[in-house]
């Protein structure tokens, strides 16, 4: 969701795959795209908007080949207004992206660094937005104890070196019909906590976890028999509000958070597809909110490391009866037939050329450097690698972000079929 700051008249966005995708959509020539790495604090964020002025008067300079001057000013109009906007330049992050064309602009505030980098071209220049979705996701994370559940989202950060876990913020989930959304989940909404009456109620599911109120006669057993009893009950209705709540909406992974005996329990219960192999074991409320991020960002450092494992063996598996392709050329046809899946990209990996998007063809131009280019020959340019990336997210593949010493081809991409 854009945000709009104060004195602001270009919205600033998040980065997400869906944007992404919006800005793969044809647009008005000539499309400008400026990257710049930003700073949080001062005195460091003292050298963005001189380096940000630096890179528009680039576009500037490339524009003048072909556009008269009031035409330049309109195509330049939301930079100029960014670069006057003193409340902006105090509020950023660690990278900016302006994508602008025929007069609007697009402004991404990311969380991670970029190469600072002005180019004019037919589309926008979309890699490093592309690697960045791509070293990025969501995940839920279920903080549990034996009375308590909170759900919390957050966004995770990868790349060559390091797996960084942003704020983690509350999902408020509805425990029971008719009551307000909350940001915990207690037990004593579940079940009575009256454990010594020998005639109880308990108000939840079920022990199939399918059924509505179960009633339970009789008062034989044990008061920690009861306690286990409803905690069962209890984990049972977490597990069933999250799935429907939260898991089976958003599709995003949930981490586990909670004490070794319960994680135990509700690992053995769970119907949740979603949840992690790995998980956190120990008790949420002795974890304050730096060692939860950190804990959370090395379970999925694993979690990543065992899919890249995996996508590799299925691109090796797959080379070898046809069903991959390690090739770029032979990956740009796949490409724009819809054949593509999985595309493993190689990090940083930048070559300048030309890619047709109707037959997937590719002529090189050799390896590109970061800087601007003119409008004139170099405005049919584009960066070959981020074309095919972008060819295979519009028709609905994944791309996986891989560090060079991990990529199982010289040439920098490796493929895997639909079919």
């Amino acid at each position: 969701m854009a945000t709009v700051t104060e004195r602001m008249s270009v919205a600033a966005e998040s980065l997400s795959l869906e944007a992404v995708r919006s800005l793969m959509q044809p647009q008005v020539a000539p499309c400008l795209s400026l990257y710049l790495p930003t700073h949080r604090n001062v005195p460091n964020n003292s050298v963005d908007l001189p380096t940000f002025r630096q890179l528009v008067g680039g576009l500037e300079t490339g524009l003048a080949a072909a556009h008269p001057r009031h035409e330049i000013e309109r195509l330049l109009g939301p930079f100029h207004q960014l670069a006057g906007d003193a409340w902006f330049w105090r509020h950023t992050r660690d990278g900016l992206a302006v994508l602008a064309s025929d007069g609007r602009a697009r402004v991404f505030l990311l969380q991670r660094p970029v190469k600072p980098l002005a180019v004019i071209m037919r589309r926008f220049h979309l890699m490093p937005l592309v690697r960045l979705a791509a070293a990025m996701g969501r995940c839920h994370v279920l903080a549990l104890t034996s009375r308590e559940a909170r759900l919390l989202e957050g966004t995770i950060w990868r790349d060559a070196t390091s797996t960084v876990l942003g704020r983690l913020d509350p999902v408020a989930l509805v425990s029971l019909p008719g009551h307000e959304p909350a940001e915990s989940l207690a037990r004593g909404d579940v079940v009575d906590e009256e454990t010594f009456q020998p005639h109880r109620v308990e108000r939840g599911l079920g022990p199939s976890g399918m059924a509505g109120p179960t009633i339970v006669h009789g008062g034989a057993d044990s008061k920690q028999d009861d306690i286990n009893a409803d905690t069962e009950i209890f984990l049972r209705h977490v597990d069933a509000v999250v799935i429907d709540q939260a898991s089976r909406p958003t599709g995003l992974p949930l981490v586990l958070v909670a004490g070794p005996k319960l994680a135990a329990t509700f690992r053995g219960l769970s119907k949740n597809d979603l949840l992690l192999d790995d998980h956190i074991a120990k008790d949420p409320h002795l974890m304050d909110c730096d060692a939860l991020a950190a804990a959370v960002a090395n379970v999925f450092a694993a979690a990543a490391a065992a899919r890249l494992t995996r996508e590799i063996h299925l691109f090796e598996q797959g080379r070898a009866h046809d069903f991959a392709a390690g090739d770029l050329s032979d990956v740009g046809r796949a490409a724009v037939a819809g054949r593509v899946a999985t595309l493993l990209i190689e990090a940083d990996r930048f070559e300048e050329g030309r890619f047709d998007r109707t037959t997937g063809g590719i002529e090189f131009d050799g390896v590109g450097r970061a800087g601007v280019r003119a409008f004139g020959r170099d405005f049919e340019r584009e960066d070959v690698f981020g074309a095919v990336a972008e060819t295979v997210l519009a028709h609905g593949g994944t791309i996986v972000s891989v560090p060079r010493i991990d990529m199982p081809t010289e040439s920098g991409v490796a493929a895997i079929y639909r079919y």
